[in-house]
């Protein structure tokens, strides 16, 4: 059982972070957040998008090195819960800031980072250090392919709740389908 639990968060990690890193490449959402965060730390000259970039790189290679095999599992998922944890941070100073920071969670930069994303990378560093606690415990060991074909559907499956997670706490969020535009008629 540890086997395939290990090989689920290892490739639900993978899947998030590939999908993440990915996304970001088609647009110019990631550079606009780490601009706005040099603006708002006050850093003169800051590289802003050679740290957008470096940010893309990490995810992607991160992601690639979770499913290059059972050698790179655990300094992969090292590097994972050490970036879901600095995410949920910067989504957290966005809650506390004066005005929040733009979301370029999965190449999207329509939404204020606020509480649902520190909970959404509270849960992916907890899944990425379970997936690390995991591998320290299992060694190099795969699991066998009819369970590991379970457990990468299962894997998609997260993946694909984590890259629509702002649509869906759009659509089941508070205030969740809207108010009508004209008043109801008293009967």
């Amino acid at each position: 059982m540890l086997v395939l639990t290990t090989f689920f968060l290892q490739t639900a990690v993978a899947g998030i972070l590939l999908t993440s890193g990915l996304s970001k490449v088609r647009g110019d959402a990631n550079l606009r957040t780490w601009a706005d965060l040099a603006e708002r730390l006050r850093v003169p000259r800051f590289p802003a998008r050679a740290a957008s970039l470096a940010h893309v790189a990490v995810e992607l290679l991160v992601g690639a090195a979770l499913l290059a095999g059972a050698w790179a599992r655990v300094p992969a998922l090292i590097a994972a819960t050490v970036l879901f944890t600095a995410f949920a941070l910067l989504a957290l100073y966005s809650v506390r800031a004066e005005k929040a920071v733009t979301c370029s969670c999965f190449g999207k930069a329509e939404s204020a980072l606020g509480w649902p994303h520190v909970w959404r990378n509270a849960v992916l560093t907890v899944l990425a250090a379970a997936g690390l606690g995991c591998s320290l415990a299992l060694g190099p060991a795969l699991p066998p392919p009819g369970g590991a074909a379970v457990m990468l559907a299962a894997a998609v499956a997260v993946t694909a709740v984590t890259f629509y997670f702002d649509d869906l706490v759009d659509l089941f969020g508070p205030g969740a389908g809207g108010t009508p535009s004209a008043p109801l008629p008293h009967a």
